[in-house]
């Protein structure tokens, strides 16, 4: 076993398809495949499990993963150690955005990126937040933005900013604020939300259980488009933050109102694939970028609702 075995069933893991990772290492897949058998073959054991959906490792795939990350970083510092680091930081960084995160976040990170570390080829990768996280356990994606309840400490996040959540729509009865609406008065409004696997919709069902409610959710929408929509059609209203709306005209048309009696609020952080070992370099250097172009963009208003860490 050397380290290109390594750096090939890296890619293989990170790509999920044998397919997919001969074409990002420029091998056919016969070729690729062979050489995972091999490996198998070597180390006798089954490091990934083969599907129509392409390949998933193993509990031993999973432990070869994660210890050849680290061989593997450890290796290219050693090279860049004996050549003064005169090599530059290069290589592919799969990350995953929530929807209501890449529209602010990506265009401007793919501008941070090319203009620092032109080497570094970004994959972005946009769903919502319940599977974005499903991709990073998976070991799909070296970073991810999740969604938290609280500030709360955790291994491997670094905390970005955290935001209010807003009611999107037009309720009946109308409330008496235009700019705030009580919880309580959403106990008979129809909403539609993403699925039971988003963090948004975990976080509202919690809200109204804490007083005794439940929401009227006549949809599961798995599209922000979709969501917004809905809410300008006066069907349904449902729950964002604030900057998801703001280039959708008028929010007193909209019918955008700060729910109160709570306050409904989530925190965000950018979380790498692993607490086990330190990320690669590139990764290391996204990372980076992402807690600057947040703080870029909210400084410049860019990024309006949202509160930096």
């Amino acid at each position: 076993m050397d380290i290109a075995q390594l750096r090939d069933f890296i890619a293989v893991v990170d790509a999920g398809s044998l397919s997919r990772a001969a074409g990002v290492l420029h091998v056919s897949q016969p070729a690729i495949s062979q050489r995972m058998a091999q490996l198998e073959a070597h180390l006798g054991v089954r490091l990934l499990d083969r599907g129509p959906r392409g390949v998933r490792p193993t509990s031993e795939g999973r432990t070869l993963y994660r210890d050849a990350q680290q061989l593997v970083r450890q290796f290219d510092r050693l090279a860049q150690d004996i050549t003064g680091g005169r090599q530059p930081v290069h290589g592919p960084v799969a990350i995953g955005l929530p929807t209501t995160v890449t529209a602010p976040l990506a265009p401007a990170l793919f501008s941070w990126v090319r203009a620092r570390y032109p080497g570094i080829h970004l994959q972005v990768f946009e769903s919502m937040s319940g599977y974005v996280h499903e991709l990073l356990l998976a070991g799909r994606l070296d970073l991810a933005a999740v969604f938290r309840e609280d500030d709360a400490p955790r291994p491997a996040e670094l905390p970005l900013y955290s935001e209010e959540l807003y009611l999107i729509g037009q309720p009946e009865p109308a409330p008496e604020s235009a700019d705030e609406v009580s919880l309580l008065d959403l106990r008979q409004v129809p909403l539609v939300t993403p699925g039971a696997r988003s963090n948004l919709r975990a976080l509202v069902d919690r809200a109204f259980a804490a007083h005794g409610l439940v929401p009227v959710n006549i949809g599961d929408v798995e599209s922000l488009g979709t969501l917004i929509r809905i809410a300008e059609s006066g069907e349904a209203c449902t729950i964002l933050p604030r900057s998801v709306v703001a280039g959708h005209g008028d929010p007193r048309r909209l019918g955008v109102r700060r729910i109160v009696d709570p306050v409904l609020r989530r925190h965000i952080a950018v979380r790498t694939a692993t607490d086990s070992y330190e990320p690669r370099d590139t990764v290391v250097a996204v990372r980076r970028g992402i807690v600057e172009v947040t703080g870029e963009l909210a400084a410049a208003g860019r990024w309006p609702g949202i509160h930096l860490v």
